[in-house]
């Protein structure tokens, strides 16, 4: 009795000081210009003559946040898309893209199969590869993803080596391994705004000590919780070293981390992403804390079987830290949703997933398999169970993005930034471009002297006779005609090897050359190569497709050699 009442009697005036800083927080959060902020809400169903608040077209907003932000915003904060995918055989995809600066990025690839077999990247960072202008892809080394419509899909691909383990974790190998993954959304957007969840919020707030008494931080809250998520289903298929295509249909969903690097220092983070298949119950369960800024902040949601979300209100963890270097160990977790709905997920961590902390940052993150039970209803997922200590500011400069000139010469210089554009310059012309300016600022290798044949002067080239032939080759190839598709290839190469160069593209040509090597062009001999858009990507090569004509001397002998 007599404990009770000093329990009571110390703890009264800590209750008192929470309540009275849960009142400020939750004021400073509905009266915050941030609160009414809703980047997603872009629909209306009663607008008129109105055809992207209806839904007929595609609002900017959805493709701006969709595609990747410019290297300004590096400066403080992330760049990171991941994609989670798991099915009731067990079976998991774990894929993300977090872009740095100077073009580099790193990148997570986990890939588990039925057959107990786990794949994963070894080399983690690299450098973001070529767009070809579309500012859309995320990319690191063999690693591609990019939507094909904001906010409903997106195409995911991987071609290169990847480490396999055996299912009894004695035999490791490295192995090629592509795949091709195409995400359809099946939820709204999850977007974790101050209006999310403001009670909770408050209580998160309330629960740390601030740096200044009367000033609780709700933009530091704001800017370390800058994601949106969304539920969907993935499927595609996997090839192990060029044998046969293996089929995977997974549930799970996009994440996007937009939060700002600086806010997120000294910051404990646990999450669940995981899906009962049984039902098509997805959950999205995530608990952080920042030091001086808030507490066990509840961030997450709950997708029913009718793809209808709920958004997460409480939320308490109980996972156990690794001992003795034991991955397998118990989790827990309750929670409740906005509606009143309340959960209780129990399982266990059952395999590691080795990934790095990425950015630079001090500090440890793992990652693992996970299985659970909510509500007698089995699912599995990942854990995301992490620190970070500090994050230390990128110093660079970031250089302002290079933007398609509204006219396209006819042909470019190596040396021309504009070169860089592979819808300007084809695959290999760009190629050269960009590594022309990179042997310049290493200093460590050389790059021959040349120039491209843009696809401008492609479209001057093209005559109606051309496009007769190349329409009738297209039919008998689709199967829209009847013909021999060899007979028609041979026309169309007959044709265009006796259409002369427009003057126009000559002279471009002889100019350009004449700049580079002065009066000694007559002594040198050139190799004249094809430079095909969207040729040699990460899923289809187009070698040996072209002709490639060595040792050509002369502006005469240029110009015929096609």
């Amino acid at each position: 009795m007599i404990l009770s009442f000093l329990i009571i009697l110390f703890t009264a005036p800590l209750q008192l000081i929470y309540c009275i800083k849960w009142v400020v927080a939750y004021v400073a959060i509905r009266f915050n210009k941030r609160f009414r902020y809703r980047r997603f809400d872009l629909y209306d169903v009663g607008a008129r003559n109105d055809p992207h608040k209806l839904g007929f077209l595609v609002p900017e907003e959805e493709k701006k946040f969709e595609s990747p932000f410019p290297d300004s915003h590096l400066l403080e904060a992330v760049d990171e898309v991941y994609f989670i995918g798991v099915n009731s055989k067990s079976e998991c995809l774990l894929v993300r893209v977090g872009r740095m600066y100077d073009q580099m990025a790193d990148a997570w690839v986990y890939l588990k199969l039925a057959n107990g077999k786990s794949y994963s990247l070894t080399e983690t960072v690299g450098y973001q590869e070529s767009s070809d202008g579309n500012s859309r892809i995320f990319s690191c080394g063999k690693l591609q993803m990019h939507y094909l419509l904001p906010m409903r899909r997106w195409r995911i691909v991987y071609c290169g080596m990847l480490k396999e383990v055996s299912e009894n974790k004695q035999n490791e190998e490295s192995v090629f391994v592509k795949f091709v993954f195409l995400w359809k959304a099946s939820s709204q957007v999850y977007d974790c705004t101050l209006n999310t969840n403001p009670k909770g919020f408050a209580s998160a707030l309330a629960k740390a000590e601030w740096q200044n008494t009367l000033r609780p931080p709700v933009d530091q809250l704001a800017d370390a919780s800058n994601i949106y998520a969304q539920t969907g289903i993935m499927d595609g298929t996997v090839s192990i070293n060029d044998g046969e295509d293996y089929e995977m249909y997974l549930f799970g969903e996009k994440v996007r981390n937009l939060s700002k690097a600086s806010d997120i220092t000294e910051c404990k983070c646990v999450t669940i992403l995981g899906s009962t298949p049984t039902i098509g119950q997805n959950f999205h369960i995530s608990t952080m804390s920042v030091k001086n800024s808030f507490e066990n902040l509840p961030i997450g949601f709950v997708v029913d079987q009718d793809g209808e979300m709920e958004y997460l209100e409480e939320l308490s963890t109980d996972v156990i830290p690794i001992k003795d270097g034991k991955h397998r160990r118990p989790f827990k977790a309750t929670f409740s949703t906005v509606l009143g709905e309340r959960y209780e997920m129990s399982g266990n961590v059952i395999e590691p997933i080795i990934v790095n902390l990425g950015l630079g940052m001090k500090g440890f993150l793992e990652v693992s398999v996970v299985e659970f039970t909510v509500g007698n209803r089995k699912g599995n997922g990942l854990i995301f169970y992490g620190e970070i200590y500090d994050v230390p500011k990128p110093r660079f400069n970031p250089k302002p993005p290079l933007s398609l000139p509204q006219t396209i010469p006819l042909t470019v210089k190596f040396t021309d930034d504009i070169s860089h554009f592979g819808e300007i310059s084809g695959g290999k012309g760009s190629s050269l471009g960009k590594l022309t300016q990179l042997s310049k600022e290493e200093e460590s290798f050389i790059v021959p002297k040349g120039i491209i044949v843009t696809t401008a002067a492609y479209k001057e080239f093209l005559t109606p006779e051309i496009l007769d032939a190349v329409k009738h080759l297209e039919s008998i190839a689709y199967g829209k005609e009847a013909g021999d598709l060899k007979e028609a290839c041979n026309k169309v190469s007959t044709i265009v090897e006796k259409t002369p160069l427009p003057n126009q593209i000559c002279q471009n040509i002889a100019k350009d050359l004449k700049d580079i090597f002065d009066d000694d062009m007559k002594q040198y001999k050139f190799a004249v190569r094809s430079s095909a858009t969207g040729e040699d990507t990460t899923a289809m090569s187009a070698a040996g497709q072209m002709d490639t004509f060595l040792g050509v001397q002369g502006i005469p002998e240029i110009f015929t050699s096609k």
